[in-house]
């Protein structure tokens, strides 16, 4: 995930290719920056303009970056990035192409896959980079480490404890020596591996840095399901009787004994002959100064910082000679007293000769200890003393007594009010937590890139909001590590006010060796290419801004040659206003073949091509973007023939489906175990992967324990349904998809698109808050939902008039109605007729009414039959997973 120059300046070095290339994509010509207004002290208007977003820009890079993960910039710009299926792609901004490079083979349930990638503190030198991944075969026996599907929940009769070993995996740090234009795979040498159970979820963490000393920082997940029986969105330490172990957080991340729920600090050796197996003294060593110092009894010595949930973004500083990090929290909407705090997301900052134990799963947030609840019983017990934790859990392998716990130096919840510093609620849009840890930014006075970002940057620590789309900077005291300003860095507002691309669930962030800040962008959706994902870079540009790329091309898939393609540019923009003039490469050779906004390229040969368009103002700055062309396969189409998309169901329903596909060369006939699905919990702006399998029919098989993450989670379930042709004409196989949602029969009105009402908190209500003040011309919409097998809903209100439920728009007709009359909550019940179609239900009313939730009646697309023609329990070749 790591640049060079944004790990220490000292190894910077500026060659005139990297300063070439970038100039060449966005500014071919230099515009020249804005002079002071007149009357005004310069180095004030100067500062001014540095935060003035009419001198920034985002620029797209590349769509084509699959289940966008992790990346890291080389030091000629171009940029690796990972998707979680195993590939490893290039993008050369220079010239606008994107390319797989390598894929591995990976155990791609849950979050499980492929994950962070950085390169070596001496890249420029040894060429070397390194990856984590689950590898699907780590030994190399040629059978995968662990079944297929999902681990049980509890032990199955006649089996012991050992039981669950076969469960047992590992996550894999390895070394790659980048040859160019890939890594070669031959050059792997395995380095460090954390052992980690499989068959449920969550929380890999999984990112790379590295400090001065070419240490390397590795976080770890909890490896422990959000969803555990019980835990109803707080601290999941459920070591009941015959309970599957992986419901236990105490287990990795409490415990001092194991590598799961840390940040742990090695020193990787330099030459290792080929075929070492990982370990401590054979391919790293313990560098001095972590939190147990090596051979302490119950200890392992790799771990720097214990007790964290999930660390996905890391940040190791050595300017500033600090390790900062973000971390998930669980999704309780509020504190309970007899559980413990509300689910707090947290940022933190230390000193890297500061380590600690940051507390989970015995504290969070601001030091705000959890219970000892009994999981068996569902009793609470003692708080556990965040000054003195201790760890009683059944699969502890470490130490009892625990090193204190630390406050997080910023945490915050979900609603303002709920944590000091409100802006890190009040930026952005979207529901949820989802904290991105980001870079630490250094200005370079010699650097000449044109895009770099100014002085007043310099030494604040960056920061992306996956759940509520935004990005900040902090300004830090790293003296300290008090946080004082924090600015909301180019908001949606200004970006969609520039015609620019807006923030969209931003997954990785880093400076390049450029001073420019790169950013990956997971886009809405889930296990998948989201439709809104893509790598972007931000620039600093006072006066002219690069144009937008943006291109159709259609058909851009035959099954035949000659194909005859139609070229269309007009949905590219200048945020200027500039004329612009559009250049075309339509077989991706590097040399322009046709110009205009529109262009017909006709091609004669079957192959996979890349086409590419170069747009460019009036003052010669452009940029590049491209597409593949495929002459001789066309990608399937897929349809789910049920269920239909938004149907509800209930918690716990296995729904059954059946896909069908039609492929231009291969017909209509489906190679059912081609047809592969994901399964997932959607929750606010991301998803938790649970179940995946093959087959054209089935079920998927819904949790019953998916409520646990809390009585306020926006919960539904999500599923990406693929399918491979055979490939033709000697191309390549290509993949056409389909998505669904389905919809839980209780439906929180606070959840739902609201028009008109503000949304009150009150214990009183099912999940703490209802809407307020539904009347004329209010709305609340529930988007993207089916009433098929529905045939009425209750409805939780109170208030003076009526209730009433419209399809299509706000002012449609009302299909079905009920009076209300009280102060009290009461339930009503609307009745309609069978409705098909998926669509928005509106609810309306006259007067003026509270609404707490809607509740639909019916089977709906629920059912328990056990699927046919498919793999794994139950259809499925299932996990369980978080984001």
């Amino acid at each position: 995930m790591k640049t060079i120059q944004t790990r220490a300046h000292a190894r910077r070095k500026k060659t005139s290719a990297a300063l070439a290339a970038a100039a060449l994509v966005g500014s071919a010509l230099l515009a020249t920056p804005a002079s002071a207004h007149e009357g005004h002290d310069a180095e004030a208007a100067a500062a001014a303009a540095d935060t003035d977003w009419a001198n920034y820009e985002k620029i797209l890079l590349t769509k084509d970056v699959g289940e966008p993960i992790d990346m890291a910039v080389l030091p000629d710009l171009r940029v690796l990035h990972t998707a979680r299926n195993g590939e490893v792609r290039v993008t050369d901004p220079a010239t606008g192409v994107t390319t797989v490079t390598n894929t591995l083979d990976v155990y791609a349930n849950s979050e499980d896959g492929l994950q962070g990638i950085a390169l070596a503190p001496d890249f420029e030198e040894s060429n070397e980079v390194y990856l984590v991944y689950a590898p699907r075969d780590a030994d190399g026996d040629g059978a995968a480490d662990t079944p297929s599907g999902n681990a049980p929940n509890s032990l199955p009769a006649g089996e012991d404890e050992s039981y669950w070993d076969r469960w047992v995996g590992v996550n894999r740090l390895s070394r790659f020596t980048w040859t160019g234009d890939t890594l070669d795979p031959a050059s792997e040498q395995p380095i460090l591996d954390v052992e980690v159970q499989r068959g449920q979820c969550c929380h890999v963490g999984a990112d790379i840095d590295f400090d001065a000393e070419g240490n390397l920082y590795l976080s770890t997940g909890d490896n422990t399901p959000a969803s555990t029986p019980g835990a109803n969105g707080y601290a999941p330490n459920n070591d009941a009787p015959n309970m599957n172990p992986g419901f236990d957080a105490r287990r990795g991340a409490g415990n001092t004994n194991d590598l799961r729920g840390k940040i742990l600090r090695i020193d990787p050796r330099a030459d290792i002959p080929a075929g070492t197996p990982p370990g401590e003294g054979t391919t790293y060593d313990v560098p001095e100064g972590n939190l147990f110092a090596p051979g302490t009894e119950g200890t392992r010595p790799e771990i720097f910082v214990m007790g964290v949930r999930n660390p996905f973004r890391i940040e190791v500083d050595p300017e500033t000679s600090s390790l900062t990090w973000a971390d998930y929290g669980p999704d309780a909407p509020a504190a309970n007293p007899d559980r413990g705090p509300m689910g707090y997301v947290e940022w933190n900052a230390v000193g890297l000769d500061d380590p600690h134990n940051s507390g989970w799963p015995y504290c969070a947030g601001p030091n705000a200890a959890y219970n000892e609840w009994n999981f068996e019983t569902a009793t609470p017990g003692d708080f556990f003393d965040c000054a003195a934790p201790v760890n009683s859990s059944r699969w502890n392998t470490g130490l009892s007594d625990l090193p204190p716990s630390r406050a997080a130096t910023l945490y915050y919840g979900d609603q303002p009010g709920q944590q000091p510093r409100d802006e890190l609620v009040n930026f952005g849009s979207g529901t949820g937590q989802g904290p991105m840890g980001g870079p630490v930014y250094h200005y370079d006075a010699d650097g000449t890139a044109p895009g770099k970002f100014p002085e007043a940057w310099d030494g604040k620590a960056f920061f992306g909001e996956f759940s509520q789309d935004y990005y900040a900077a902090f300004s830090v005291d790293w003296s300290t590590f008090e946080v004082g300003e924090i600015e909301d860095f180019f908001p949606n507002t200004a970006l969609e006010a520039a015609g620019m691309p807006r923030n969209d669930n931003p997954i990785d962030l880093e400076f390049g060796p450029d001073g420019s800040l790169y950013v990956l962008e997971y886009g809405d959706g889930f296990f998948r290419q989201n439709p809104d994902s893509g790598l972007y870079r931000f620039d600093h540009a006072e006066g002219n801004k690069a144009p937008q790329a943006r291109f159709t091309a259609t058909p851009s898939s035959s099954s035949e040659a000659p194909l005859e393609v139609t070229f269309d540019a007009s949905a590219s923009s200048d945020p200027d206003g500039d004329a612009l003039t559009y250049e075309w490469d339509f077989d991706g050779d590097g040399t322009f073949d046709a110009t205009g906004v529109q262009a017909t390229h006709t091609y004669t040969e079957l192959d996979l091509y890349t086409a590419r368009l170069r747009v460019t103002d009036a003052r010669a700055k452009f940029t590049l973007t491209s597409r593949q062309i495929s002459v001789g396969n066309q990608a399937p189409e897929v349809t789910v023939d049920f269920p239909a998309d938004g149907g509800f169901f209930d918690w716990g329903d296995a729904v059954p489906f059946q896909v069908s596909t039609q492929d231009a060369e291969d017909g209509a006939e489906t190679v059912c175990s081609r047809v592969a699905w994901s399964y997932g919990l959607g929750h606010d702006e991301h998803a938790h992967p649970e179940t995946s399998g093959t087959g054209c029919t089935g079920a998927f098989p819904t949790d019953p324990n998916s409520p646990e993450h809390g009585a306020g989670a926006l919960l539904y379930g999500g599923v990406v349904v693929t399918y491979t042709d055979n490939g033709a004409n000697g191309l390549p196989p290509a993949a056409g998809e389909a998505t669904l949602r389905l919809n839980p029969k209780l439906q929180q009105a606070e959840h739902a698109t609201l028009e008109g009402v503000e949304v009150v908190q009150d214990e009183s209500a099912s999940a703490g808050a209802y809407v307020a003040g539904l009347g004329k011309k209010d709305s609340l919409a529930l988007e993207r939902v089916s009433l098929s097998g529905i045939d009425s809903a209750t409805a939780t209100v109170r208030g003076k008039g009526t209730l009433q439920l419209r399809w299509g728009s706000p002012t449609a007709k009302p299909f079905a109605t009920a009076k209300v009359t009280g102060r009290a909550w009461q339930d009503v019940d609307l009745t309609f007729p069978a409705r098909k179609g998926t669509g928005t239900l509106y609810v309306t009313a006259t007067g003026s009414l509270g609404v707490d939730a809607v509740t639909m009646v019916g089977d709906g697309v629920g059912a328990p039959p056990a699927a046919q023609n498919s793999t794994g329990p139950s259809g499925a070749d299932s996990t369980e997973g978080e984001q």
